[in-house]
């Protein structure tokens, strides 16, 4: 039996399904755009929509399937990425909770405080992390607990978007090194969580296994 591989790249503008052969040869491929939510009143937000972009990779994996003219069991392995520093958020029973496309900027007043209350914090996690405040999840989640204290409270983990994929696809939460290098609050050099960032800037542990 052939086998094949099928992909999942949820990037900025769009979510796309794509069937690879073992040689990497593109079989198929189905494509949707997607749009991001601009919150009202919230200056530079850009939500990202879990509910509908769900659908949208659902209908992208069915018609990729459709178009390759292969069996679903010739499947051999799934994988995702996705546009760096997107993230969503989650309570405790797993549930999609809160959620920012990597194009939000609505967390500048919370960048802006770190930087006056801890001015060597930034430069710090760059050396672990590789990431600066502009992008990072720890000025988000401030953010979050600063002005939706109710969702903050209900919140128990986080994860990049491609991780929220695989975790739609197979149950289990869990984040991967390439993209939670993303979050900020990740050692480069030991490939998982450094959670000293979320100490210094008040904010509770929200993180999950890496695989």
């Amino acid at each position: 039996m052939s086998r094949y591989f099928l992909v999942l790249d949820a990037g900025t503008g769009s979510i796309r399904a794509i069937i690879f052969d073992t040689l990497g040869n593109q079989i198929a491929i189905a494509q949707y755009e997607w749009e991001h939510i601009a919150e009202a009143g919230i200056a530079g937000s850009m939500g990202f929509d879990f509910v509908r972009g769900w659908e949208l990779a659902k209908r992208c994996i069915r018609e990729s399937i459709t178009a390759s003219g292969i069996s679903p069991a010739e499947i051999a392995a799934v994988s995702a990425s996705s546009m760096r520093e997107g993230i969503v958020v989650y309570d405790g029973d797993n549930r999609e909770i809160w959620g920012v496309a990597n194009v939000d900027g609505r967390s500048g007043a919370e960048v802006a405080y770190l930087k006056k209350e801890y001015p060597a914090l930034e430069r710090e996690s760059y050396g672990i992390s590789g990431q600066t405040f502009a992008l990072s999840a720890a000025p988000r989640l401030l953010w979050l607990k600063n002005n939706r204290p109710s969702v903050y409270e209900k919140a128990c983990y986080f994860t990049m978007i491609s991780d929220w994929i695989l975790f739609k696809l197979s149950g289990e939460l869990a984040s991967e090194p390439s993209n939670a290098g993303t979050a900020g609050a990740f050692s480069l050099q030991n490939r998982t969580w450094d959670k000293s960032e979320f100490q210094k800037c008040g904010l509770k542990d929200l993180f999950v296994p890496i695989r």
